[in-house]
């Protein structure tokens, strides 16, 4: 191999390498999604009752314009709802219809950089429970 060739191969080499270190690093570097973006709260309704979950999401200014409500849950469903990315928290009211024994139940998160799993308990007309339960 002649010196020019072995300069060009080199120098390619050395091309890679750098490019290889530039992509690398653009990877390394690249903002991640927001921690919430994929956690969610799960309900299951073990509850004789219909129940209704909603969410007002805490955060910044303009989070609550994602707030809303899952309606008439059965006996036997699980639903989840997943925090907005820019959500720090949220505070959901839970009611079971037809409960006699108080106000609906209200479930408070502060952390919204993790699932967050609950189960409802009750018989008709006045036990209704909000169980956390590990995900």
């Amino acid at each position: 191999m002649n010196a020019r060739t072995r300069r060009l191969t080199q120098a390619g080499g050395y091309g890679a390498a750098v490019l290889a270190m530039v992509v690398g690093g653009g990877i390394l570097t690249a903002p991640s999604a927001a921690a919430s973006a994929d956690n969610s709260l799960t309900f299951t309704n073990n509850a004789l009752y219909f129940v209704d979950t909603c969410y007002e999401w805490q955060g910044p200014d303009g989070v609550e314009k994602k707030n809303y409500c899952h309606n008439a849950r059965a006996k036997g469903a699980t639903w989840k709802a997943y925090f907005p990315p820019e959500a720090t928290g949220a505070t959901v009211k839970v009611t079971f219809a037809g409960y006699t024994g108080g106000a609906p139940k209200t479930v408070t998160i502060d952390d919204a950089d993790k699932d967050h799993c609950y189960n409802l308990e009750g018989v008709w007309p006045n036990v209704a429970e909000v169980l956390r339960v590990n995900c």
